[in-house]
């Protein structure tokens, strides 16, 4: 047993290293989940769902993503096969906690597989390409909003999409709500409402964490006037610690890379990225989270009427 522990605590130090110092993000994670500390593989993924919906982009890029995480993504069976093999908790552990990432990243993929390449003509992301993507984002919603059931945070119920990334999560969603054509599904438009409602019957201290990373999310992006990242991100680490909230992901990790990924513009937002659209384009500056939530509601109420109005003529 000693052995084991010291054994699992070189592990852990490994990780630490590959996580605070480098981009090798998902070899952080293998050696993470093979010394079974979960609250750091959540870290390092809270952390990229962090800089993903900072980018409004998937997170590391195809490019950078180094090989742990490479097959992680693309060939998570295999990598998890081979994992069980070396410890099977380790293997579990991963599977359960990478899901919500990996689904945002679906999304982002999604989105703008079709703008991906810098040398076509950039053209509309077609309408089953935006129902599929619509489908990936509202199961990170579902996730994100398992916390705060009824409008009551419970820790315990293990979501593995942190709830201070719903208000960003939901700013996402906006795309998809009072189209022309309709793209949700009446249980997808459920799950939006309910997790609107809960966030404005939550306690106010987790609501100001959602509305902290909301912020910070605003002022990445390029041409919107305001605090920069880099001054919410200073002010969320000092006045949040100690409570389940940005400060979650104000870790000595998290900020660091925050930091670093910021840089000395104070702007994180990707210039030349070619994306299927970006929610943020369609705000103005003075816009609040409350704003967006009153948007959603309208919308989404808009929704439900053509839906009921589908059924009744039997077109649904």
């Amino acid at each position: 047993m000693f052995l084991f522990l010291q054994l699992s605590n070189h592990i852990q130090q490994y990780a630490n290293l590959l996580s605070e110092h480098t981009h090798k993000y998902g070899e952080a994670l293998w050696y993470y989940s093979l010394a079974h500390r979960q609250t750091k593989v959540k870290d390092v993924l809270d952390l990229l769902i962090s800089l993903s919906l900072l980018n409004s982009l998937a997170y590391p890029p195809e490019a950078e993503l180094d090989n742990h995480l490479q097959r992680l993504i693309s060939s998570p069976k295999a990598a998890l096969t081979e994992m069980s093999r070396l410890d099977y908790e380790a293997a579990q552990l991963i599977q359960m906690m990478l899901s919500g990432y990996a689904t945002l990243r679906k999304f982002y993929d999604l989105r703008d597989e079709e703008v991906r390449d810098p040398s076509s003509q950039k053209k509309p992301v077609s309408l089953a390409a935006k129902a599929e993507a619509a489908s990936a984002l509202i199961a990170v919603i579902n996730s994100a909003d398992d916390n705060i059931r009824g409008g009551l945070y419970d820790e315990e119920r293990g979501a593995v999409v942190s709830v201070d990334f719903l208000l960003a999560l939901l700013g996402e969603a906006m795309v998809f709500v009072d189209q022309p054509q309709a793209l949700l599904a009446p249980y997808q438009i459920d799950v939006l409402l309910k997790a609107i409602e809960d966030l404005e019957t939550v306690p106010e201290r987790i609501y100001s964490a959602c509305n902290e990373f909301f912020e910070t999310v605003i002022a990445s992006t390029q041409g919107m006037k305001g605090s920069s990242p880099m001054d919410l991100l200073k002010k969320s680490t000092s006045s949040m610690s100690g409570t389940s909230s940005f400060a979650m992901v104000g870790s000595s990790m998290l900020a660091s890379q925050l930091q670093r990924s910021i840089g000395s513009s104070g702007v994180l937002v990707k210039e030349n990225a070619r994306r299927g659209w970006d929610w943020r384009k369609g705000l103005t500056a003075g816009m609040t989270s409350r704003n967006v939530l009153s948007i959603l509601r309208y919308g989404l109420a808009r929704e439900v009427a053509r839906t009921c109005v589908l059924e009744a003529d039997g077109q649904l």
